[in-house]
């Protein structure tokens, strides 16, 4: 049953006919310093929604969830050819992917590594799933984000990567 929820959350989520809601984007001088996991909160670790979590029109790409509460929260985009988004801490980050390997679809990869101007490095690693019309499951996904000082968060996930 929760399996049939992700995957109709999922569908829906691809089409962009849902949008997460998430804090405003943060100054531009918080977006300059560096993030360090090491001082802050431990409220202040979780990844947090990102807005507008959907495909462009003509795009492939993923869109990565974990449960915040009882519901998924989409917590990471990546558009192919283009930058990655994440929410750390309430604080928006792109990033840029560095390094990719294994199986690849739809310009994704299973292990795929990103990294910010804030000395963020956030690697992604998922397995494809079933494949549905445009797109596949990622499945036993995982998030680690990792600051300039070593200091690392992880978190597990599952999406979807496909073309809209």
């Amino acid at each position: 049953m929760t399996m049939r929820i992700f995957a109709a959350t999922s569908a829906l989520l691809l089409a962009g006919a849902c949008a997460s809601t998430a804090s405003p984007r943060a100054s531009q001088d918080e977006a300059a310093a560096p993030i360090d996991f090491a001082n802050a909160d431990s409220s202040g670790l979780a990844l947090r929604p990102i807005p507008d979590a959907s495909l462009p029109t003509g795009a492939c790409g993923m869109l990565l969830w974990t449960l915040e509460g009882n519901r998924p929260a989409a917590i990471f985009q990546f558009v192919s050819g283009k930058k990655a988004r994440i929410n750390i801490a309430g604080r928006p980050i792109e990033l840029t992917l560095a390094d990719y390997s294994g199986a690849s679809g739809f310009g994704v990869y299973e292990r795929q590594t990103f990294r910010g101007e804030e000395g963020v490095e956030v690697e992604v690693n998922a397995r494809f799933g079933l494949s549905f019309n445009g797109g596949a499951y990622l499945e036993q996904g995982l998030v680690k984000v990792r600051d300039s000082s070593g200091w690392s968060i992880v978190s597990p996930a599952a999406g979807i990567a496909g073309c809209r």
